[in-house]
């Protein structure tokens, strides 16, 4: 609810911004959209333990959705309302996260006591005195939910690095080089807007599909395997962008990528319930959205330097299907150190 507030709010002065410092001032407080995505991850598999796989997948669709929906919308709405109007209409829509916040509830997963025949029940007076001490208790959980969500533990674990910060690093700098780039490579290339939108929604669909038989995939191969194809398939798709110029090249190569995208984006919550205890499950997810979420500010600026400075993007994404093929060499690396260490024990 508050990330909802805080980040709608900012929304609200970006579309009054009058000056290009107001408006980065506004884009301070959207970055609480953030705590919403983690908040929601890290609460699934207090609601669905048994089909945990499944609830994943059916989270994660919501990316392709907005993908496939967004750049038509958008470019509507910036035709009929403008930049600051289009802003206030994303800010009502943000604002549904308050709403969805106050909807959640904690399960206490306790199985009811039948109360014995000298035991009384509650009072009025009781009832209210338990829920001020519950109260008292859960500002004090949520204090201490705050503090343990960023221990430094994990990141001392080499598992946990090379299966989940370096894959949301490379998940964050791709992602967002797309999807701020997109639109102007297919509009250098001569599309027009409207085909340009195209483009960027047959990669919202691509997104879909492989995220709707990914429950499916997952069955039949591992996660790590399911991770090395889609660091091979962005690479390539990445790497066909800057050979077809065409509409349908273009479309054809943003699907397939988007495609890429849609199991990293989801298997990488497979690999942090491998990799991590129970307790420990939100600590890492925070610390996976953290590196996501500087991954995609640091990579959209790296991006948009290399084509400010070579004034082409056939650099700029030839250097993302490089930088998409560091998921498979992390996982490599991992495996040679786990079969390193393995020997190692067995020796000793």
């Amino acid at each position: 609810m508050v990330s909802g507030l805080v980040s709608s709010c900012g929304l609200i002065i970006c579309a009054c911004a009058t000056n290009v410092n107001l408006l980065l001032l506004g884009m301070i407080p959207t970055g609480f959209m953030l705590f919403q995505e983690n908040v929601a991850v890290g609460i699934i598999p207090e609601y669905f333990e048994k089909y945990y796989d499944l609830a994943v997948s059916i989270y994660c669709f919501n990316t392709s959705s907005a993908i496939i929906i967004s750049p038509l919308f958008t470019q509507m709405f910036l035709d009929i309302y403008g930049w600051r109007g289009t802003v206030l209409m994303l800010c009502g829509l943000n604002m549904h996260s308050i709403l969805c916040g106050a909807l959640v509830t904690h399960q206490e997963h306790q199985i009811p006591r039948q109360l014995e025949k000298h035991e009384l029940l509650p009072t009025r007076h009781d009832d209210i005195s338990h829920k001020d001490h519950q109260s008292s208790k859960s500002v004090f959980k949520i204090f201490k939910t705050v503090f343990k969500t960023f221990s430094f533990n994990l990141l001392t674990s080499i598992p946990f690095i090379a299966r989940v910060i370096l894959p949301a690093i490379v998940y964050g700098w791709t992602f967002a080089s797309w999807l701020i780039y997109i639109v102007s490579f297919a509009l250098s290339n001569g599309a027009s807007m409207k085909q340009s939108a195209v483009v960027a929604t047959c990669g919202g669909i691509g997104n879909a599909i492989i995220k709707i038989v990914l429950p499916y995939l997952n069955s039949i191969l591992t996660y790590r395997q399911l991770m090395y194809i889609a660091s091979f398939v962005m690479a390539v798709s990445l790497g066909l962008t800057t050979v077809f110029y065409g509409v349908i090249g273009m479309s054809l190569a943003s699907f397939f990528f988007c495609s890429g995208i849609g199991i990293i984006g989801t298997v990488l919550y497979f690999a942090i319930k491998e990799v991590v205890d129970e307790d420990q499950y939100t600590n890492a997810v925070a610390w996976y959205h953290v590196f996501y979420g500087f991954a995609m500010i640091g990579g959209a600026l790296v991006t948009g330097l290399i084509f400010d400075t070579t004034g082409s993007f056939i650099l700029s994404f030839t250097l993302l299907a490089a930088v998409s093929l560091l998921i498979a060499v992390s996982l490599g690396l991992e495996e040679i150190w786990a079969a390193v260490n393995k020997n190692k024990n067995i020796q000793i």
